[in-house]
């Protein structure tokens, strides 16, 4: 078994550069890049057989959220459902791998409501599995089809401060469904793409965030109109350029949204409307380093950013004090 709880980093490591302060930093005083930045917390090495969440042995993770006591929740088609506390201590399986009632196949989303319900949709069963706070199945939705609500390649998954659900179906748009799995409407990709993966809502502003895959672009839609606002990213050589591969989403403090940019192997920090603050990370095997990471979550309670750092079989979290803010 391989668990490593690295050690905070002095907030003078930082101060240097960008100030130690309670709140924002003036965002133009940051740096461009901070490089490599030590994670508070990591855990998790590849299985040397099957995965087990218990022992620390991973597979892959992938999809990720943290609820509101900064617990982790994260699965993927090869590493069983799971929850570990903001510390990384193993908690507890989430449901059951199979292809019943409350099973689940290929985890692609996971989010957590407003009373850490925990909403996963699955790719493989074209379903949604609702569980409450304590892992205990509470329901289950969906069906594969191309009717109205129905998935024909579901992906990732959010839930608004409403109880509105919303489902990522890649080529068809986002489905809303009500706090009572009824549909509602589906938020059209104004790009028309196959792609429209990564999705994040940020309930204070009705705002929902979409990631366009190959196009390396985020675009952003009322939720109570779907109306499509406006994008930010795109293709193109600078800092607030991403590659085609944007892999993860996460709304945190002061509305900053957080994209992981799978292509350059970075966590670029944009404000909600798409201004550019700054950018993290690097490819590698060692602490703070990533590799193809395809999940990211904010932790409001330990003000952290956590990763599923892909295809180094781990997690990693970081402070928002060890980013500048």
């Amino acid at each position: 078994m391989r668990k490593i709880i690295v050690s905070l980093i002095v907030c003078g490591v930082i101060a240097g550069l960008v100030g130690c302060v309670s709140g924002p930093p003036a965002y133009d005083s940051m740096p461009e890049d901070l490089g490599v930045v030590a994670p508070v917390v990591m855990f998790g090495e590849p299985a040397e057989g099957t995965h087990d969440s218990a022992t620390y042995q991973f597979g892959p993770p992938k999809p990720i959220s943290v609820n509101s006591k900064g617990d982790i929740l994260v699965g993927s088609e090869t590493f069983d459902l799971s929850a570990f506390t903001s510390e990384g201590e193993f908690i507890s399986l989430i449901g059951s791998r199979g292809q019943g009632r409350g099973q689940w196949m290929y985890p692609k989303g996971i989010d957590v409501d407003k009373d850490d319900n925990i909403y996963v949709s699955d790719n493989a069963l074209f379903k949604v599995l609702i569980f409450d706070a304590n892992y205990n199945l509470v329901d289950e939705f969906g069906t594969q089809g191309e009717g109205p609500g129905e998935f024909e390649d579901i992906g990732d998954i959010a839930v608004d401060d409403a109880g509105s659900i919303y489902v990522s179906d890649d080529g068809r748009g986002i489905h809303v469904f009500d706090p009572d799995y009824n549909y509602v409407k589906t938020i059209m990709d104004k790009n028309e793409t196959e792609e429209n993966g990564y999705i994040v809502v940020n309930s204070k502003l009705n705002k929902l965030y979409v990631s366009e895959d190959g196009l390396g672009e985020v675009d952003v839609y009322d939720t109570e109109t779907g109306s499509y606002l406006y994008s930010f990213g795109g293709l193109g050589p600078g800092p607030d350029k991403l590659a085609e591969d944007v892999e993860g989403l996460a709304v945190g403090a002061w509305d900053l949204v957080f994209v992981v940019d799978e292509g350059r192997v970075a966590i670029k920090i944009f404000q909600e409307d798409g201004t550019f603050v700054t950018q993290f990370g690097k490819a590698g095997i060692y602490e703070g380093e990533m590799a193809s990471s395809e999940g990211i979550a904010y932790d409001a309670k330990n003000k952290r950013i956590v990763l599923a750092d892909e295809k180094n079989n781990r997690i990693q979290s970081f402070a928002l004090k060890d980013l500048g803010f």
